[in-house]
């Protein structure tokens, strides 16, 4: 078969061809007739070639003549021709070409899937690949440019947590179309002169790149490619069904609104939540089918083969890995893997995409782990942790809840005492407690109540000489579900572990119905409770060793005072001028 010349408007082949040094009838043959050295996208929407095995040379032919026969500069010439061509056809092409970058075996898995979109073989995308697996780079920044190349009237949106994220990548994209490389493969795809900025830009063909934040609102603008890059902020985020709910709104109200009929959309993301946006989207398409749908799991580690789905194209993997092989492993190496296998909950969701089942219960019974024995009391670290009411008779409790801390930051919750009782009876209990576990932090908001408690308190430590070490943590606005956010996902970890006690009754009924409990006095506990997994999600891997006690002291270590330095003196007294 002969190809031939292509010289209409828009074609990467320029007139330097018209002056070859080649017989009349030779002319470059299509990619079709050229042996492939990798498999092209499927006709089936659901299947994922696998990588090639073995990368071979491609020899650019001229009617059967081999290019490195050619003149070098007749050579040249055809080559470049010939990458152009693939680069204009083929996303991974395009990236090699344009951005410059070689694509590992996941990520010609990606652009070939993508390729599949384009071609219209379904109509949205789901990516879910582990965090540093340069997905964005191959979608947001690549697709986005290659997309506006071959199409350069349409408009594109993307998104992400943050409208500084996506702008980040509006820049990139800007800047690539604005290249030589780019203008060489699509020369009708120029940027515009007149709208340059990094949220909102467009070609001189009449499209449009517009970049927005989740949750933000998007008006006067509509899309027929829809992107949205790592919808959630992070962990802390997902496990908050608030946030979630609010993203979920955001997508039908805001995003899915500015879709043009027929529009794309592609998702990219890891998992974080079983009703992350990913989710909500499965689980959308799945009550009410109306997109062609392709979901595109690459995990960290190859999973079995799963018995149970064997007609899955990507079952054991999309990849075509055996079993156990990591992901990309010129990047990752096996002391990342190791690493993120350290935290179970996190490794299943984040690098291994199985987001652990939820019901839709903030905590479920099965996550509510009640124990008769918990470690020895001087093999813990323990932090008290105090909620403010000061009512006395009705409303609202005031809750102290001692909790202790292993190596491991399983968190093992000792003792609550919950009350509607005056400042004074407050204050007593708090004391009583610091004395009776010797806490390295007693944990409290910084709201005002606390500002106001702490005055008493102060006075009666220092007529008692119980020294409380204190820390306040900042609400920063956040609503009491954000805030708790933390804790709960350590107990979908199944890192939490009650103490068997009178106490656990009222403590188990406020977790099983929070945030849905309406009512005084329903969810004093979790908010106390929260103070402990906001703390421990700010500090280091490594838990602190176990705190000695200095001997004969009682009152324990004062382990720090950030009540505006309140007892500084009195702290480094303690512990011989050393602060922590």
């Amino acid at each position: 078969m002969v190809g031939r010349y292509s010289t209409g408007k828009g074609s990467p082949l320029d007139n330097r061809f018209a002056n070859l040094p080649l017989p009349a009838d030779m002319c470059p043959l299509s990619s079709s007739d050229q042996p492939q050295s990798s498999p092209t996208p499927s006709a089936n929407p659901s299947a994922t070639p696998a990588s090639p095995q073995l990368v071979v040379p491609r020899v650019v032919l001229y009617n059967g003549i081999p290019s490195f026969l050619l003149p070098p500069e007749t050579q040249l010439l055809v080559e470049d021709w010939d990458s152009r061509e693939r680069a204009a056809r083929s996303l991974e092409d395009y990236a090699r070409r344009v951005i410059n970058v070689e694509p590992a075996a996941h990520h010609l898995v990606i652009c070939r899937a993508i390729d599949d979109l384009m071609a219209d073989l379904y109509d949205e995308l789901i990516i879910l690949a582990p965090p540093g697996s340069a997905k964005s780079t191959y979608t947001s920044v690549a697709f986005a440019s290659y997309f506006l190349g071959r199409w350069p009237t349409k408009h594109i949106l993307t998104a992400s947590y943050s409208s500084e994220l996506a702008e980040k990548w509006g820049r990139k994209v800007r800047g690539i179309v604005n290249s030589v490389e780019h203008q060489q493969v699509f020369p009708e795809s120029v940027l515009s002169k007149e709208s340059q900025a990094a949220g909102r830009w467009a070609t001189t063909a009449g499209g449009e790149f517009y970049a927005a934040g989740v949750g933000g609102g998007i008006l006067g603008f509509r899309a027929d490619l829809g992107l949205i890059d790592d919808p959630i902020s992070g962990f802390e985020q997902a496990q908050s069904m608030s946030q979630l709910e609010k993203m979920h709104d955001w997508y039908e109200t805001d995003f899915a609104t500015r879709l043009k009929p027929g529009a794309k959309t592609v998702l990219i993301c890891q998992r974080l939540a079983r009703n992350d946006m990913a989710g909500y989207l499965i689980d959308r398409n799945a009550e009410n089918p109306t997109r062609r749908q392709r979901i595109l799991t690459i995990p960290m580690v190859a999973n079995p083969v799963d018995p149970d789905n064997p007609d899955n194209p990507d079952n054991p993997d999309p990849i075509g890995r055996a079993p156990g092989e990591r992901l990309w492993p010129e990047w990752f190496t096996e002391e990342m893997v190791v690493d993120a296998q350290r935290d179970d909950y996190k490794w299943r969701t984040l690098y291994q995409q199985e987001p652990p089942s939820d019901t839709g219960s903030w905590v479920s019974v099965d996550e509510i782990k009640i124990v008769d024995i918990i470690p020895a009391q001087d093999s813990l670290n323990h932090y008290l942790l105090t909620d403010l009411a000061l009512s006395v008779n009705t409303g609202d409790y005031s809750v102290h809840i001692t909790v202790g801390v292993d190596s491991n930051l399983d968190v093992f919750i000792v003792d609550a005492h919950r009350a509607r009782t005056s400042v004074e009876q407050t204050v007593d209990k708090h004391l009583a407690l610091v004395n009776d576990y010797h806490p390295v932090e007693s944990l409290i908001d910084d709201d005002n109540m606390a500002k106001v408690y702490v005055q008493l308190l102060a006075q009666k430590c220092r007529e008692t000489g119980i020294a409380v070490p204190w820390r306040m943590l900042p609400m920063r606005g956040q609503d009491k579900e954000t805030r708790a956010a933390p804790l709960r996902g350590w107990f979908k970890r199944g890192k939490v572990f009650l103490k068997r006690a009178g106490w656990n009754g009222w403590l188990v009924k406020e977790l099983l119905g929070f945030p849905n409990l309406t009512g005084q006095g329903v969810d004093d506990g979790v908010d106390a409770l929260s103070l402990i997994g906001r703390r421990l999600a700010s500090i280091a891997r490594a838990a602190p060793a176990p705190v000695v006690k200095p001997a004969g002291d009682p009152r324990g270590t004062f382990f720090d005072a950030n009540l505006n330095e309140l007892f500084e003196n009195h702290s480094r007294h303690l512990r011989g001028g050393t602060r922590i």
